[in-house]
């Protein structure tokens, strides 16, 4: 029987340092993983970070060419309206 009991408490001890190992590993396993997302995380918040610099641009271009198509239109409309005595009477 001590025979047997020496060997089960052997085989547990085995057993226990196989969890163990697996475990360490588990965890490095899990911070490699974690830490590539990180870079992935960064890496993709940097190319967002661009794409909206460029939508940016790309607005404040659109709404400069209206301002400018906006000024464009008043110009002209002042040019070929009748002139006015100016004063806010309501007589023109």
């Amino acid at each position: 029987m001590k025979r047997s009991n020496v060997a089960m408490v052997v085989a547990l001890a085995a057993a226990s340092l196989g969890v163990a190992a697996c475990s360490e590993q588990t965890k490095e396993d899990g911070k490699a993983f974690a830490e590539g997302a990180a870079a992935d995380t960064a890496a993709n918040a940097e190319v967002v970070g661009e794409k909206i610099e460029q939508a940016t641009v790309v607005a404040a271009d659109k709404v400069s060419e209206g301002a400018a198509d906006v000024r464009d239109d008043v110009a002209e409309k002042r040019e070929k309206a009748e002139p006015t005595d100016g004063k806010l009477d309501g007589t023109d």
